[in-house]
């Protein structure tokens, strides 16, 4: 009996120990996986980044981040702006120059309202405030349906206007700040009309430049 008793235990010893050594060996692994797809991840994000500035600023040739209306962005509550606002933050903000002009900004914005997943976007918006462009960045919406904001027909709709504010209808747009809602998707369109506003509505109330009161 003492010699099974024995036994058993250098098995559960040697068994302890071999758990361990495949654990410290998965971990060390894992790490060393990590460090070497982290750069090019990051590498990627960074490019994809740029991309998206370039594509709806196409007259801007460089973008330096707007550190003082990001940390003003970060302290304010959307909603005293518009109760139509809320689920939406603003992630970055980017002045855009044209040689060592700066023409406007890129606002990168997220909207949890959507019908399914997080949607968040970059927006480029000139000084005289028209929009550039829209791309956006993550969408998970239904196939078929909210996905289709994806698509010139509808995020078009956008670009080129100078309006306070949009809407979304679903009768037809027939003036600028109109927009023509997805078909079967009015939740998703309104979501992204709606962090449309919260960012140029953000950058005309604080950014000096559109005529706001940022260092009032």
């Amino acid at each position: 009996m003492k010699n099974k008793t024995t036994k058993t235990k250098s098995t559960l010893l040697r068994d302890a120990i071999a758990l361990f050594l495949i654990t410290l060996v998965s971990g060390l692994a894992l790490s060393y996986v990590y460090e070497i797809t982290k750069t090019p991840i990051e590498q990627q994000h960074i490019e994809k980044k740029l991309k998206a500035n370039q594509s709806v600023f196409v007259d801007a040739d460089s973008f330096q981040a707007d550190e003082e209306l990001m940390a003003l962005a970060a302290s304010t509550d959307l909603t005293t702006l518009s109760a139509d606002y809320e689920g939406v933050t603003i992630d970055e903000i980017s002045k855009a120059y044209s040689g060592s002009d700066a023409i406007g900004y890129n606002i990168t914005v997220t909207t949890t309202t959507g019908y399914k997943d997080p949607i968040t976007m970059v927006i480029g918006y000139s000084n005289d405030r028209i929009i550039q462009g829209i791309e956006i960045l993550s969408i998970n919406e239904t196939a078929g349906l909210g996905m289709n904001a994806t698509k010139p027909e509808f995020i078009g709709q956008f670009v080129t206007k100078d309006v306070d504010q949009f809407e979304v209808t679903k009768t037809g747009a027939t003036a600028d700040n109109q927009i023509d809602a997805i078909s079967g998707a009015t939740i998703t369109s309104k979501a992204i009309a709606y962090a449309v506003n919260a960012g140029i509505g953000f950058m005309t109330e604080y950014a000096t430049d559109l005529g706001g009161g940022q260092n009032e």
